[in-house]
């Protein structure tokens, strides 16, 4: 196991004095930044899917209560233009 360490290692600094001398010796820090960045980022990544599935419920249900109001109110309106029409008559 350690010999595989070591390999991994040894390839990794052949691997860096490459881009150094192809690249420059900035561009090779820059491309190793991104690179460790770029695993750090996924490393971080949290499931939402539970606050998902609250919210999707959440809004079901203050649609279904607006819908609600909505039919609710009209219903008094009509109501209310009923009783007047017989009021008049």
């Amino acid at each position: 196991m350690n010999d595989v360490i070591e390999m991994e290692k040894q390839d990794n600094g052949k691997n860096w004095a490459m881009a150094r001398s192809r690249f420059g010796k900035r561009a090779a820090k820059i491309g190793t930044a991104l690179a460790a960045a770029g695993t750090s980022v996924t490393a971080f990544a949290v499931d939402h899917t539970a606050e998902i599935t609250a919210a999707q419920g959440d809004a079901l249900t203050n649609t279904t209560a607006a819908v609600g109001a909505v039919i609710a109110v009209a219903a008094v309106v009509f109501g209310v233009g009923i009783v007047l029409r017989l009021m008049n008559r």
